[in-house]
């Protein structure tokens, strides 16, 4: 049986156990399937990119970047990188997959779905844009609020050698390298149904990969600091909305109530969004994603952020030495989800300060 075969296996495995266990999502995978495949197809050694003389410049530039992100992950951060991002695939197209997320109308509790072994999550991914379209249609037809949105990277966890995607190959060297770190985080640990984690996981580490990595390389990351720090007060800003507004529909007795409590508090945090934006110096950049705002987007935000000054706080407290605190990390995976959150809280507070409300 020939490396593609094998591959082709693995691929159709969660497809087979889904059939015999009466699963109703059946053409999802087949999609999942047959998307995977075409991206592991047209994977090319990096090694022989750089050994042709007729590649681009710039794409030379990166691959070298990689390799010398996937040395550092490996040495000083623990990460599994052996084996990752040593490919490149070229996809013709601006993502790889397509990201739906869903909430109803006045809750702010996400839609889930649950899938072979990575548990239950508050998203469907999909290969194809028309698919993801029209899935996302359907659940509006349902009654729900969407938001789709375009993912750059995403991470099989460790089932296959992911390769660098066209989709971030050509990303500053700085931002390519806290995009790798974030991926290989999740393989190095992934616990099934705690998305929040996850991320914040992976946010965490790949935020102070990324400070001992522009150390080492000296980067600079003037420009990069102050796009986080617009990402941090756009962040707080968010999550303190979302957290008065789960409050106030949690407060309003009747389903007309709750619409007018809604309507203000978005009209709120719109208002409030321009009295940051006066500080940014013009910069516009999260202006579309108020563009249709509606409950699914709060809750992209929440996922990805929730529980990172949690870790970060973690990190500190054992003085920042990665092998220690990826332990700790293992300790919290091995608990139930309620317990590790509350255990995360607990640090943060020990730490003299308080977890971003959820």
């Amino acid at each position: 049986m020939n490396t593609f075969r094998i591959y082709l296996y693995r691929l159709l495995l969660p497809l087979a156990l889904c059939g015999l266990a009466g699963c109703q999502s059946a053409a999802y995978y087949a999609q999942a399937v047959q998307g995977q495949t075409s991206i592991l197809v047209k994977r090319q050694p990096i090694p022989r990119l750089l050994a042709q003389p007729d590649t681009a410049p710039e794409l030379r530039a990166r691959l070298e970047a990689v390799q010398r992100i996937r040395a550092f992950a490996a040495s000083q951060l623990g990460l599994p990188a052996r084996r990752q991002y040593a490919s490149y695939v070229e996809l013709g197209r601006s993502y790889p997959v397509w990201s739906v997320t869903a909430a109803p109308e006045l809750s702010l509790t996400p839609r889930t779905w649950c899938y072979w072994i990575v548990g239950c999550l508050s998203y469907r991914g999909f290969f194809d844009e028309a698919t993801a379209r029209r899935f996302a249609r359907r659940l509006e037809a349902e009654g729900e609020e969407v938001y789709l949105g375009g993912v750059t990277a995403y991470s099989t966890l460790g089932w296959f050698r992911d390769p660098v995607l066209s989709s971030f190959a050509r990303l500053p060297e700085p931002e390519l390298a806290e995009l790798i770190f974030h991926e290989l985080t999740h393989q190095l640990l992934y616990v099934p149904g705690d998305t929040v984690f996850n991320e914040s996981l992976a946010v965490a580490v790949a935020e102070e990969g990324l400070r001992r990595y522009s150390l080492q390389q000296g980067l600079d990351l003037g420009q990069l600091e102050q796009v986080r720090r617009r990402q941090r007060e756009f962040v707080a800003l968010v999550l303190e909305h979302r957290q008065r507004l789960e409050t106030g529909l949690a407060a309003a007795p009747t389903d007309t109530e709750k619409r007018q409590a809604k309507a203000a508090f978005y009209a709120a945090l719109r208002s409030d969004y321009a009295v940051l934006r006066q500080g940014w110096g013009g910069y516009a950049g999260y202006d579309a994603w108020f563009d249709g705002l509606n409950n699914a987007r709060l809750n992209s935000v929440a996922t990805y952020y929730q529980l990172v000054p949690a870790l970060r706080a973690l990190l500190q407290e054992e003085g920042g030495n990665m092998a220690r605190f990826l332990a700790r990390c293992r300790a919290l995976a091995r608990l139930d989800i309620a317990d590790r959150h509350r255990h995360l809280k607990v640090l943060l507070a020990r730490a003299g300060t308080d977890l971003p409300p959820s």
